[in-house]
């Protein structure tokens, strides 16, 4: 039987999640493209690793998370005890499920990569999957993006804390479909199924599963 991997996505509103899965996935993101605010969405890949093998993976992307009540001096000092809550009970309802998680950010917005620091935390407190992994993603929106990162960016922060808790960072483009491959692939090889070999493309769209 077919294993089908759960990955499931977080990030602040507005941050991009929803346009990285759509152009992994099928390939259609465009500037002009109109995306709608997500509830939660299921979409479903076959991913082919570094070793050539197919992986089965079932991607929950989730409501943009709410920054309303973030307090100025930062999550990563100082997290706001209400936002932890809320940010607890959407741990208990994925840490279950879930094989792998993207935690994703804007390369120029510093507060939606503190708010994950915290998310994780409550993450961690609820995920029954002991192997489950975390995967950071930083999606550089603008064109400003590209200059060098200072000690102080968002980008350089979430370096710093991956290589600290030992997970994998990437920063992307939506706009750029091959930049968004390498962490996709990277998912698909740390689960060690063994599949038959394709000739498909890397990342191909799944009809509905009966």
């Amino acid at each position: 039987m077919v294993k089908n991997y759960r990955v499931v996505v977080f990030g602040v509103k507005g941050v991009g999640k929803t346009a990285i899965l759509e152009q992994a996935i099928y390939g259609h993101f465009s500037k002009n493209y109109k995306l709608w605010p997500t509830i939660e969405d299921i979409y479903h890949a076959s991913i082919e690793t570094d070793k050539k093998i197919r992986e089965q993976v079932r991607f929950y992307d989730t409501a943009g998370l709410d920054l309303t009540q973030l307090p100025e001096v930062g999550l990563y000092s100082n997290p706001d005890p209400s936002l932890m809550l809320s940010f607890g009970q959407i741990a208990k309802q994925y840490a279950s499920i879930a094989d792998a998680f993207i935690l994703v950010y804007d390369t120029s917005r510093p507060e939606t990569f503190d708010c994950l620091v915290t998310l994780k935390k409550e993450i961690d407190k609820n995920k029954e999957k002991k192997d489950a992994f975390y995967v950071i993603v930083g999606h550089r929106m603008r064109e400003m993006d590209i200059k060098a990162p200072t000690l102080e960016c968002p980008s350089s922060r979430a370096s710093h804390w991956s290589i600290r808790e030992k997970m994998k960072h990437f920063e992307v483009n939506a706009l750029d479909r091959t930049s968004l491959f390498e962490p996709f692939i990277y998912i698909a090889s740390k689960f060690n199924t063994v599949q038959p070999k394709s000739s498909f493309p890397q990342l191909v769209r799944k009809g509905t599963q009966h």
